[in-house]
């Protein structure tokens, strides 16, 4: 047993089940990490709605769920379904898609390296190997003739990171049914009962100053991602060296690099439910202008939102299940003197959205649109989901400790009915989700297929038992 087991690992009965399965799981697992499955615009199609990469990884799940013993559904190239029996109904959801990698990864994002008990790759923790975790789950299951009385249905969609558009034509075009129950291994243990409402919002604001001083600029690969580079081009480069020196003394966590007229911001990139960890390089590049070149409606917009918890213009709203609100800045450009922000902005359920849009506009006299979002989800704690869930990871790994989470992130639950997240990540854990240098515990990836063997059956149980 690998060290990194001992707080999670207990030998049971489902452990045995799957051991046989382990060695084709991670070899499937590493051809499916090498897959860029990046979200891509320019190779979109009838075929390929989200672009070859995402239509690579989708075809490589159906054909080893084929492979496998499952049915096949590929729901117009958005998703593929893998199925196996008939009655109330029972989903799993991961997503093939992966968030955009930078250019400052120490490994390769799609060529997959392992170093001791770690694997290296975009998609590793997020959502690959957890996907293919609760495929081999099942299969173990399906040939041990313990897929009966239900049917169970493993959905991969292809556009999860950018809001989940897959999952939404599975069920509204598509017009799949609803399941009785459904968990999603795409968050943490023990389990996500209760997720924020997350809205898309635009923030406007003029700035003929500012249009004076760079040429105009457009940053962001994706809204959920907190912006780690960003890049100005200045029109005047008087005194430049000297105001990037007294920049960067006041502002220890941003580097700033001159050449000639080209001046780059480097932060760090963090998942856009919580900005405050890390460090948005296009916000300082902002407050750059703002306090360098004295544009006071720069130093506005990064105090509003460089920390991302809105406290400072009283956008921190909170209820009995969430303790915070978020706002992430993933993308943002500056055009026809007027600077554009997307934020990702995370609310608890008892917030409408209009309430933080009013106050930041107010802070920073600017204009902001809703250009959409979800609601908020909360499952009882006391319904058969949850406690099921709830006593097999209990079962599984002997914590008695950590409890059911309420968080900020969002993931494919809100698109169903009656579903969770369940893992695939242990208490204490860090894996770089939307991160450089992204990686797994392969003891986990292991680990985390017995468990999702067990919740398998036992919610294939309550299912026959009409809970």
């Amino acid at each position: 047993m690998n060290d990194n087991q001992n707080n999670f690992y207990r030998e049971t009965t489902y452990r045995e089940l799957v051991k046989p399965y382990l060695d084709e799981a991670k070899k499937e697992l590493i051809n499916y990490l090498s897959i860029n499955s990046v979200y891509d615009e320019k190779t979109i199609t009838e075929k390929t709605p989200y672009g070859k990469g995402v239509e690579k990884a989708l075809t490589f799940l159906a054909d080893l769920g084929k492979r496998l013993g499952f049915n096949v559904d590929r729901v117009d190239h958005h998703c593929t379904e893998l199925s196996y029996g008939e009655g109330k109904l029972l989903d799993i959801y991961a997503h093939a898609d992966v968030v955009p990698v930078s250019e400052n990864w120490v490994h390769k994002p799609f060529e997959p390296t392992i170093e001791g008990d770690k694997i290296f790759a975009r998609g590793a923790c997020d959502d690959k190997g957890p996907g293919l975790a609760s495929l081999f789950a099942a299969k173990a299951l399906l040939d041990n003739n313990k897929l009966n009385g239900f049917k169970l249905r493993i959905i991969f969609g292809g556009d999860e990171e950018r809001g989940s558009s897959c999952l939404e034509y599975y069920f509204n075009e598509y017009k799949k049914e609803y399941p009785t129950y459904g968990f999603t291994p795409d968050a943490d243990f023990p389990m996500i009962y209760a997720e924020k409402s997350i809205h898309t919002v635009e923030l406007i604001k003029e700035c003929p100053k500012l249009a004076s001083l760079i040429e105009d600029f457009d940053f962001g690969k994706a809204t959920n991602i907190v912006l780690d580079e960003a890049t100005a081009i200045l029109k005047k480069v008087e005194n430049l060296e000297n105001k990037v020196k007294h920049y960067q003394e006041n502002h220890k966590d941003i580097n700033l690099v001159l050449n000639d007229n080209t001046l780059k911001f480097f932060g760090k990139s963090v998942h856009g439910a919580t900005p405050w960890l890390g460090v948005n390089a296009g916000l300082h590049l902002l407050n750059f202008f703002g306090e360098e070149y004295g544009i006071e409606e720069l130093c506005k917009l990064f105090i509003a939102l460089e920390k991302g918890d809105g406290k400072s213009f009283g956008g921190d709203f909170t209820s009995e299940t969430f303790d915070s609100t978020s706002y992430a800045i993933g993308k943002m450009n500056f055009k026809n003197n007027t600077i554009k922000l997307i934020i990702n902005l995370r609310l608890p359920e008892n917030v409408n959205i209009s309430e933080p849009i009013e106050k930041l506009e107010k802070f920073t006299s600017s204009k902001c649109n809703d250009l959409g979002g979800c609601d908020a989800l909360v499952i009882p704690l006391e319904s058969t989901l949850v406690q099921t869930l709830c006593n097999v990871y209990k079962e599984e790994t002997g914590d008695e400790i950590n409890k059911p989470l309420a968080i900020g992130g969002g993931t494919y639950a809100k698109e169903s009915k009656n579903s969770l997240a369940f893992g695939p990540t242990f208490p204490g854990r860090d894996f770089f989700i939307h991160q450089d240098d992204e990686y797994f515990f392969i003891s986990d990836f292991e680990n985390i297929i017995g468990i999702y063997a067990h919740a398998i059956d036992a919610l294939g149980k309550a299912l026959r038992e009409n809970k």
